[in-house]
Order: structure tokens, then sequence, then C-alpha cells
């Protein structure tokens, strides 16, 4: 039987309600936080209703505190949360100003390092590079030996299907200071690639050479 103040975990019954839940006999109980709840006679004497909820948001009593921690150019702040699979989030501040959540174990593990501004940066350097230290005559060098594209339609790079009047035929072409130039039309993919080659050696080949020679220097 259950009584007026009487404690179960977190929970103080306050009174019998007139309503049920499930069917059952119900209490208004007073949490130690503050908060007011109601819950089932079943519930409070078999221990599955402890809180109003807020033992729920409290971390356990196991968990990392990783308060002022410095994770690269991360600093956690506070708790803010749980992924899907309960591991927990931190609110961390960058360096750069800007906060983000970041998971806990990924912060550990120092693989989330920054809000995102430093692969911000990487990639800016990156282009820099491209378009100062390896490009010739405005020519970003590198661009012109990256491997043909996964949605090529003959796996050849710079070499296309074409179908004109019901009939298949094969062009290459190739791309140097946004102009492209053209060779074809060919009857057979192979002479088609081998134009590619020759357009290669033509346009793109002496770039490639200086951008060597001038590393050697």
């Amino acid at each position: 039987m259950i009584r007026p103040d009487q404690r179960f975990e977190l929970l103080v019954t306050v009174t019998k309600l007139a309503e049920k839940l499930y069917n059952e006999e119900t209490w208004l109980c007073r949490c130690d936080c503050g908060e007011q709840t109601k819950a089932t006679k079943s519930q409070l004497l078999g221990g599955k209703k402890k809180s109003c909820g807020c033992l729920r948001k409290k971390p356990p009593q196991n968990a990392l505190d990783l308060t002022n921690q410095k994770f690269g150019s991360l600093k956690a702040v506070k708790r803010d949360g749980k992924t899907k699979n309960e591991t927990a989030l931190w609110l961390c501040e960058c360096d750069c100003g800007n906060t983000i959540k970041a998971n806990a174990t990924l912060l550990r593990r120092r693989e989330i390092t920054s809000c995102g501004c430093e692969r911000k940066a990487q990639i800016e350097k990156a282009r820099n590079t491209l378009l100062g230290e390896k490009s010739v005559d405005g020519v970003p060098v590198p661009m012109l030996t990256k491997k043909v594209r996964s949605d090529s339609g003959t796996g050849h790079k710079g070499v296309h299907k074409r179908i004109r009047k019901g009939k298949e035929y094969y062009e290459a072409y190739i791309t140097i200071k946004g102009k492209r130039k053209y060779a074809g039309p060919f009857k057979y993919l192979a002479d088609a690639i081998a134009a590619r080659k020759r357009l290669e050696v033509e346009y793109h080949e002496p770039y490639i050479k200086t951008l060597e020679d001038d590393n050697d220097e």
C-alpha cells in the first residue's frame, strides 16, 4: 500500500489521483529536483520510475569530464546531449570563434580537431599552391595529368562517343587555357585514343616539361 510522503528513490508521493494511468492507481509525486510527475503504483513499487526524468539527463558517474580540455583547435565547454548511439556530445569552442557539437569519442581520438576551418584552410593552401608553385603560364599542371573520370563513357580521358544520324563515331579533345582542341571524328575507338595522345604531346607536354625543368633547377 502506498501512502502520502512515501519516498521511492528521488520521488516522494504527494497525493493519490482520481485519474488512472494504464488503468492503474496513480500518484502525483514530487521529485528531488523540484519538478512534479505522475507515476503508477506498479512503477513506484517496482522501481521502474525513479525520478521525473531528470536522472536520464544526468551523465553517468563514470562519464569522462572533458571540460576545458583542448583537442586541436577545439576546447570542450560542456556536455550537450548524446548521439543516437548514446555517445556523449560536447559543446566546443573553436580557436576561430565558432562553436560546434562534437562526438566525445571522436574528440579523444583526435578525429575532430576544429569546426571545419582547418580543412578550409588546407583546401585554400592546396589551391594557392596549385595556382602558384605548380602552374606554368597560368596553367595548373597537375590538372593536366588527372585520371579519367569514373563516369567516362569510353574509359579514356578526352575521348567521347557520339551518335550522328544513327551512326556511332568517336571524337578526341583536349582543354588548354579554357579552350578545347578537337580531333576526329573517328570510326574506331583506338584511333580516337591515339589522337588524344597526340593532342597531349602537342598541348600538355610543353607545360609539364617546363614545370619539371623548373623543379630541377
